[in-house]
């Protein structure tokens, strides 16, 4: 019995050791069938692991930047400022790790002659927010300052130059408060009333520049095509130290707030965002007490030097004699201005905080945008090559089980179970995912984001390393998706031939019965073509799996290249069709306020001006209203998200038209379908947003959202129309709607400071009319429409690599699809095609035998992937959730043009490769092996 079980024992064994060593030279002698399976298993698993990785690699660069630099968590702006008592009350809420009083101006400083706008900021005790060093030292004395380098390139200047700049006060929070202090100005000289007004937030004067840094709170690239979609004025980040600040006593601009634990956390994990806003809310616990304290104080500063002078004066009074008519009208006067004081401090507004967190910061929704729209696309692309990769696979082992069908037979008489015959392609299908599989890890969670974080990222921000994150659930969960639907089709092809009994399987296949075809009952069509022509017609049907797949993955080619064309088209003609369709302004020019009614003079006498009209502008954010929703006009928006988070704000320029003006010729506000818009010009808050906000915050016509202006204020605004706009965001407001929504009444709250001038000449006359113009004093911000439309273009060399890769993605596609299923139609068909070489047929006969059904294939897939690429660009620009970049979708005809060339390119290149096959074919052994 023993004896019996170990010669068993040692049949099992032997049976499996054959059964593997059959495996493995099964994956010897198809090498080629194996290696097309590997790379687009390869190239599948790469498309995975790499847009992953690159997503992960994004948002980590961003986080260890903000943990260097020690970026805020929550910051606090108020109307009227911090003191050091909010300070204290907000270190001592729960959760609260460090809180830092910052001060900040606005400033305006000399660019080669030019002005331009500026902020300076003070360096913190705490170090929160600190600039990222890249040379030179943080400044530590007095008049010692640290720019960006951009500020270096544009101004020429280097370390140990000086610089000057000049504070803008019309906004601080010293103006607003010593702007109180006005209060019976006839009675009583409050000049002095708040030592906090008397001078500028920082000491005036030359600063030499001692460090060149990164500012924190925008990383985006400014000469990347991000700063230039938004359109947005320059502004250079200036750092002072704290011996900088003119009064120790000024009240901060903000408070910085560092959350407990928070920096242990990855600033877009739901942990983070969950502890961040369980600190928040104890902070908005004492914010009503803290608001309460600031005005109170802020009144009393304010009362204190102004009773203090009436004080004085009443003591003055009361030496005069009793019953003297000067007496009692100076009585009678005190007791107006006190009247009057207690009316300015009772119309005084009270403090107002508004907390953020990180999301209000561009730089951070940018990022966390464009990382989630990577990682859709990681999970839209492997797709595509997923089915190729299946489909491939079924032919390689479906001609695998055809050639080895005597061999199956055999297995089956020697008593093989079904389970161990199959084993073989289990194998060697297994073989082909993980030996493609672990190539395409390599590649896709190493190397591609190595390469892109160093070469591509930087085009578009500033930060100056990225993590290497390599996230291996997702390299192990795509070899295994790819080994398990690839197997389970190697299984399924196999199942056909092991139903069959061994006798079965011994004897060779019968042929398929011939049919007739469509075209031969079309006499006309079939007797005017030649042999050849017959047989490729026949051919075609013959094969139908072999013919469908040809079209499958010329089609796959073809659309990739269209849409990696079509998406270049669209995003190199975004600018001129911004400028040329909707801004036809030639150049938009920005001053103060105050220089406006001297610059529009010398515009209105300058002849290379055609024309001008005024506007107001300044930066706004809007951000979800109390009721956002609309008519459902969704034709307006081309909103696909249907709805937007209550958190997500969004950095727009508002544009007020005076009563009276006209936007006719300089911006042409239409629906994306072509409808004009037209201003309301009537008493309700209303305004125009542009296509990308609504698309942002899922609006339509009739939706209500939040508008937060540069003071801070807020109005609610019910959106009336949603216009076409390719570059940046803007929010068009009348007049009078603004004066609705701001409940504004006063002229001058309502200043203008900017001019759309359409200039005559050409480009580069236009070009030096914005440079003539931004060299004046007069001027903060020159803006050019011909000169972005170059930098622009220019700047997008980013898309031209992606559409590189695509191209090479899609070649590889095609050349493995055709490659394969070339080589397994020739295998099949050697009896066939030894026959004819044996009649006669020269080699080009031959070649043209078989290369005319690829080609016909080739062509048809070609034809219906042209317009299904058009969709696929459709579709991925629905999922490129760019921050102010709306690109519609515009392919040209070239495009469609060199999509079909290339892929009937590869298509030729893969016949003359295959050529050589038909030319080795042994004619006398492929006649004498079974059909």
């Amino acid at each position: 019995m023993a004896h019996a079980q170990q010669h068993a024992k040692r049949r099992v064994r032997a049976k499996h050791t054959a059964l593997y060593k059959d495996a493995w030279r099964a994956v010897a002698s198809n090498g080629k069938r194996f290696a097309a399976i590997a790379v687009i298993v390869a190239v599948g698993v790469m498309m995975m692991g790499a847009l992953s990785s690159i997503s992960n690699d994004l948002r980590g660069g961003l986080d260890g930047f903000f943990d260097k630099t020690d970026m805020h968590d929550l910051s606090i702006v108020s109307t009227f400022g911090f003191d050091d008592d909010d300070i204290k009350a907000l270190s001592d809420v729960d959760g609260v790790g460090s809180v830092a009083g910052q001060r900040s101006a606005s400033a305006y400083t000399k660019i080669n002659g030019k002005q331009s706008s500026a902020t300076v900021t003070e360096l913190n005790d705490q170090g929160l927010d600190q600039p990222y060093l890249t040379d030179g030292r943080l400044p530590k004395a007095a008049h010692e300052i640290a720019v960006t380098e951009q500020y270096l390139a544009d101004s020429g200047k280097a370390l140990g130059n000086t610089l000057t700049f000049t504070l803008d006060e019309s906004t601080s929070v010293a103006q607003l408060i010593s702007g109180a202090s006005s209060a019976d100005s006839s009675s009583a000289d409050s000049s002095d009333a708040s030592s906090e007004s008397d001078s500028g937030t920082f000491a005036t004067g030359d600063y030499t520049i001692v460090g060149t840094v990164i500012d924190p709170n925008d990383i985006v690239n400014p000469s990347g095509p991000m700063a230039l979609i938004s359109g947005a004025k320059t502004v250079y980040p200036l750092f002072v130290s704290s011996e900088a600040a003119a009064a120790t006593d000024a009240p901060y601009t903000s408070a910085l707030i560092s959350v407990d634990g928070a920096a242990n956390l990855n600033t877009y994990d739901g942990d983070y965002l969950t502890l961040v806003k369980r600190t928040q809310d104890s902070i908005e616990k004492i914010q009503s007490s803290r608001e309460q304290a600031r005005t109170d104080a802020i009144k009393d500063a304010v009362r204190e030097p102004v009773e203090s002078k009436l004080d004085e004066q009443k003591r003055t009074i009361e030496a005069l004699p009793d019953g003297s008519p000067m007496k009692a009208t100076a009585e009678q006067k005190i007791a107006d201005a006190e009247s009057q004081l207690e009316s300015e401090l009772d119309a005084l507004p009270d403090a107002n905080w508004i907390i953020h967190d990180r999301s209000a910061l561009t730089s951070y929704e940018d990022v966390k945008t464009e990382s989630e729209m990577i990682s859709r696309l990681g999970k839209l692309f492997p797709i595509l090559f997923l089915v190729i990769a299946i489909l491939v696979s079924l032919t390689a082992v479906a001609r695998m089980v055809e050639e080895d069908r005597q061999l199956i037979g055999t297995y089956k008489a020697l008593g093989y179970t079904r389970g161990e015959t199959m084993l073989k392609y289990l194998i060697y299908s297994s073989a082909a995912v993980l030996a493609g599989g672990v190539v395409g890890d390599l590649i896709g969670l190493a190397g591609l984001p190595f390469v892109f974080t160093k070469r591509m990222l930087h085009i578009l921000y500033v930060i100056p390393t990225y993590p290497l994150i390599i996230d291996w659930r997702i390299g192990i969960g795509g070899i295994l998706l790819f080994l398990v639907l690839i197997t389970g089709s190697a299984m399924a092809v196999c199942a056909g031939s092991l139903r069959l009994q061994p006798a079965e399987l011994l004897r060779p296949k019968a042929p398929k019965a011939g049919k007739t075809i469509v075209l031969q009952r079309i006499g006309f069509v079939w007797n005017h073509l030649s042999f050849l022509g017959k047989v490729t017609a026949r051919n075609l049907f013959r094969y139908k799996s072999r013919a469908l797949m040809v079209i499958i993955g010329v089609l796959g080619c073809t659309s990739l290249m269209t849409a990696g064309f079509g998406m270049a088209s669209s995003a190199m003609t975004m600018m001129p069709r911004q400028f040329g369709e909707i801004a036809t302004y030639d150049v938009m020019a920005v001053t103060k306020a105050a220089d406006h009614d001297k610059a529009q003079k010398a515009l209105d006498e300058d002849d290379a001006v055609e024309s001008s009209v005024p506007i107001h502008l300044e930066s706004a954010t809007l951000s979800a209203g109390d009721a956002v929703g609309g008519n459902g006009d969704a034709g307006n928006s081309g909103s696909g998200n249907g709805g937007a988070a209550e958190d997500s704000k969004l950095t727009v320029q508002l544009m007020v038209i005076p009563d009276g003006e006209s936007l006719d010729g300089y911006l042409d506000l239409h629906t994306t379908d072509g409808r004009t818009i037209v201003l309301d010009e009537g008493s309700e808050a209303t305004a125009v947003v542009t296509a990308n906000a609504a698309k942002t915050f899922g609006l339509d016509t009739g939706a209500t959202v939040e508008l937060a202006d540069a003071m801070m204020d807020t109005a609610q605004v019910k959106v009336t129309g949603v216009a076409q706009y390719y570059t940046g965001n803007i929010v068009v407001m009348s007049e009078a709607a603004y004066r609705a929504a701001f409940d504004v009444n006063n002229d001058t709250d309502l200043a203008l400071n900017a001019d759309l001038i359409k200039v005559k000449g050409d480009d580069d006359t236009q070009i030096a009319f914005a440079d003539d113009l931004a060299g004046q004093d007069e001027y903060l911000t020159v803006v050019s429409t011909a000169k972005q439309t170059r930098d622009f273009t220019k700047s997008f060399m980013i898309f031209f690599v992606m559409i590189g890769f695509i191209v090479v993605m899609a070649a590889i596609l095609a050349v493995v699809v055709l490659y394969t299923l070339a080589s397994t139609n020739i295998s099949e068909r050697e009896r066939e095609l030894a026959t004819i070489k044996v009649l006669g047929f020269r080699k080009r006969e031959v070649h043209g035998y078989v290369n005319k059904e690829m080609l016909l294939l080739a062509c048809f897939g070609i034809a219906i992937g042209l317009p299904c690429g058009r969709g696929l660009l459709g579709f991925l620009l629905s999922q490129l959730d760019l921050p102010g970049m709306n690109i519609v979708p515009n392919v040209a005809w070239y495009c469609y043009a060199v999509a079909a060339l290339l892929a009937l390119l590869f298509t030729v290149l893969v016949e003359l490769a295959t050529n050589r096959s038909l030319d080795s074919i042994d004619m006398v052994g492929a006649l004498k092996s079974p059909e």
